[in-house]
C-alpha cells in the first residue's frame, strides 16, 4: 500500500533537522558546562563552609554549657578569641558568632 503512492525519484531531505539536532545537541552541552557545572561547584564550596561554621557553633555550645557564667568562660577559654560582640575561633579567626 505504501509503495503505491511513493514517488519515483523521492530523495530524503534530512539535510535541515541533521543540523538542527546536531545544534541543540550543542547547545545542550553548552547550557550543563557553562550554567550547572559552576552552580554545582558553587553549591560544594557553600555546603563546605556552612559545615565549618556549624562544627564551630557546636563546639562553642558545648564550651558554653560548661560553665556558669560568661565572665567564667572568658578568663578560662583556651579555644576562642572573646572580642567586643563576638566570640571567634582562634585558629580560624573568620569563624565567629556574634554575641549580646
Amino acid at each position: 500500500m505504501y509503495f503505491r503512492f511513493k514517488k519515483d525519484n523521492s530523495e530524503l531531505n534530512d539535510d535541515g533537522f541533521l543540523l538542527v539536532d546536531s545544534l541543540l545537541s550543542l547547545m545542550t552541552l553548552l547550557v550543563i558546562t557553562n550554567i550547572l557545572l559552576p552552580a554545582m561547584l558553587v553549591l560544594v564550596q557553600y555546603d563546605s563552609s556552612t559545615q565549618s561554621q556549624l562544627k564551630f557553633n557546636r563546639e562553642l555550645y558545648i564550651s558554653l554549657s560548661g560553665y556558669d557564667n560568661f565572665e567564667d568562660f572568658k578568663e578560662d577559654n583556651d579555644n576562642f578569641l572573646v572580642g567586643q560582640g563576638e566570640i571567634c575561633d582562634k585558629i580560624k579567626e573568620d569563624l565567629c558568632v556574634r554575641i549580646k
